[in-house]
């Protein structure tokens, strides 16, 4: 994360505006308390919060391959790539939603994955009942559908995107 980033890492003072976050879109994500983020905080590669204009606007958690995840997403990838960075959950403020933030996230995403040396990013989109804004902001960054599963009541789509 640079000076210029709109990344920080997450601290202790911030768990309770990314439990809220978190509450607030869990039909998007999972549901997630103190003991679960606390977990996710320990095998997490990236777990940030997104600033913008100075402010915290949103939060993001990504995982390399290799981790004692019990997710069953990042399982089906795991049983398809010995090294991949996996996208668990991002959030952005609603009310700055569409102004690019978003964009310089993934870059900046990307760009520490393929460094690692993750050749590959992986992360699934709700297609049932279809989260159409995050389907087509995936599919216009390149991102490829590669498979679906049920996750709880809905549906989603895997998607991967080649960084290497």
């Amino acid at each position: 994360m640079t000076a210029s980033s709109p990344l920080r890492p997450i601290t202790p003072s911030d768990h309770a505006a990314v439990l809220r976050w978190n509450a607030e879109n869990v039909e998007l994500l999972a549901p997630l308390d103190q003991a679960r983020l606390d977990e996710l905080l320990g095998w997490s590669d990236t777990a940030a919060m997104i600033l913008h204009d100075g402010r915290d606007a949103g939060f993001v958690l990504t995982l390399k391959a290799g981790t004692a995840y019990d997710s069953d997403n990042y399982r089906w990838f795991s049983g398809r790539h010995q090294r991949f960075a996996y996208l668990d959950r991002v959030v952005i403020d609603p009310t700055i939603r569409r102004a690019g933030l978003g964009t310089r996230v993934y870059d900046e995403l990307e760009q520490h994955a393929a460094l690692a040396g993750a050749p590959v990013f992986c992360l699934e989109v709700n297609v049932d009942p279809p989260n159409e804004p995050s389907l087509a902001f995936h599919r216009n960054r390149g991102y490829v559908e590669v498979g679906r599963q049920p996750a709880g009541d809905h549906l989603v789509a895997l998607f991967e995107k080649r960084l290497a």
